[in-house]
């Protein structure tokens, strides 16, 4: 029988928890959407730009599928784990007077041997009470930003969303399910049965949702090329129990059809869940690949079991080079 004390036991499933719930928010695989495009079709508007294209060939429903079954911005995270590129990321940690808690800032590099890639640091300075005395964050936010976004060690580089579905059923189930819900960031939109108290509320898409936002399609230019832009809002009339993406705008290029830019914001609150989030990424076309040169996250985070985090990072992708 262990010796460890209940309590403690306790505290660790708890954080283990909490490590899952945070991946929830921010990071989880997109899954199949049950509901059909066209129980979409009735809750968009369009704006004047749009209704002349579908004079010249634009499909509204043809769209609506594109952005419900999109994998563009998810193979700009994996180009994050394949392209060799430069990154440059500062993460900082406020308190509630927005008093500087602790920082980081990390200079780094991608790099490929082969079918081999690494992340090599270059440069990582720290500072304020970011890690305990053993080297272990403080931050949950922290630590789970350094997972996703600095892969340690060498390994096989795969840049395929299958490659990456295999990759999730080859492994462990708890290995599994922190690598799905990792990916929310990368494809929000679509319901996650299995997490607890939200997951049913991430299907934007789904039909059962469609009373509490409002869609329209409209078009703009995204550093210099023309996009159709897929908007998404929470109805302010709505209760704010029954939705938890509040906002969600992603750009797709009318030429290729991939996702050059996507802003959004979550937020939820009850007894065992408060956080409210932002993000922008922010991604770039190069030699028929899109990748990521920015991502930008600001959030509040008031955890069970530990102190509230108020945390802001962004990375910033240069000098990619794209393999064959």
């Amino acid at each position: 029988m262990s010796s460890t004390p209940a309590w403690v036991r306790r505290v660790g499933v708890e954080r283990l928890l909490l490590r899952c719930v945070w991946l929830v928010a921010i990071w989880a695989i997109v899954l199949e959407a049950s509901a059909q495009p066209d129980t979409l079709i009735g809750h968009i508007t369009l704006d004047e730009v749009v209704i002349r294209a579908q004079s010249e060939g634009f499909d509204v429903p043809t769209f609506v599928q594109q952005v419900r079954t999109d994998t563009s911005f998810h193979k700009a995270f994996l180009n994050t784990r394949f392209h060799p590129h430069q990154v440059v990321s500062h993460l900082a940690v406020r308190g509630k007077e927005e008093r500087e808690l602790a920082r980081s800032f990390v200079r780094g590099r991608l790099v490929r041997s082969g079918a081999q890639a690494a992340l090599v640091l270059d440069s990582v300075r720290e500072s304020g009470r970011l890690r305990d005395r053993k080297g272990e964050h403080r931050y949950l936010t922290a630590e789970m930003y350094e997972e996703v976004f600095f892969p340690k060690g060498t390994y096989k580089a795969d840049n395929t969303v299958a490659g990456r579905k295999l990759e999730l059923e080859r492994g462990g189930r708890i290995e599994r399910y922190k690598s799905e819900l990792k990916k929310f960031m990368f494809d929000p939109g679509s319901e996650i049965a299995s997490v607890p108290f939200i997951g049913d509320k991430l299907a934007l898409y789904d039909a059962s949702m469609a009373p509490y936002y409002t869609h329209r399609i409209w078009s703009d230019e995204r550093n210099g090329r023309s996009c159709w832009v897929f908007s998404s809002d929470a109805l302010p009339e709505s209760d704010p129990d029954d939705t938890v993406i509040k906002e969600m705008d992603t750009w797709f290029d009318q030429e290729s059809g991939l996702v050059v830019a996507r802003t959004y914001r979550i937020a939820h609150r009850s007894l065992v869940l408060d956080f409210d989030i932002r993000i922008a990424v922010e991604n770039r076309l190069l030699e028929g690949q899109v990748v990521p040169v920015s991502v930008v996250y600001a959030g509040d985070w008031d955890i069970p079991f530990a102190k509230r985090e108020i945390v802001q990072f962004d990375l910033r992708y240069s000098d990619w080079s794209i393999q064959r």
